[in-house]
């Protein structure tokens, strides 16, 4: 499988729900580095496993849409949009965040990632502002 392949692959996984099939993915020596809303966190492997396991506990499903996806060598940049239904209201899924994540893939694994998030707002959803698009016609359909 190709870098891009894998990361597609991971993202559209049910690996928030499956601490095995997260595993799957990660390199043992994994790290995230996450400029969020929040800040700054810097996540190893057994972070991120724990935090696959509170995304978990905490929605009822997760769904990602994919708007670009670039591959250049072992690296892959993914711009993404999380879509989540809460336990609370099983019937409604809601806009949570949009990220933008720059992968180095080792040993056909997921080894490095510098990733920004914010969290989501009418104003970027009502504005189209994660529609997918495509670069050149070397890129595949996201």
């Amino acid at each position: 499988m190709s870098p891009k392949e894998l990361v597609k692959s991971f993202y559209k996984s049910n690996f928030y729900k499956d601490e095995d099939v997260l595993k799957t993915y990660l390199h043992p020596e994994c790290e995230i580095f996450w400029s969020s809303s929040d800040g700054f966190i810097n996540l190893k492997y057994d972070d991120v496993i724990n935090h696959g396991k509170t995304v978990s506990e905490s929605y009822k499903s997760l769904r990602t849409e994919i708007s670009q996806l670039i591959a250049e060598d072992n690296s892959v940049t993914i711009r993404y949009t999380f879509y989540v239904v809460t336990f609370d209201n099983p019937e409604e899924e809601i806009c949570l965040a949009h990220f933008i994540s720059i992968w180095e893939v080792r040993d056909n694994l997921l080894y490095k990632c510098y990733e920004m998030s914010q969290m989501a707002d009418e104003k970027a959803i009502d504005n189209n502002a994660y529609v997918a698009m495509k670069f050149s016609e070397e890129i595949d359909e996201v």
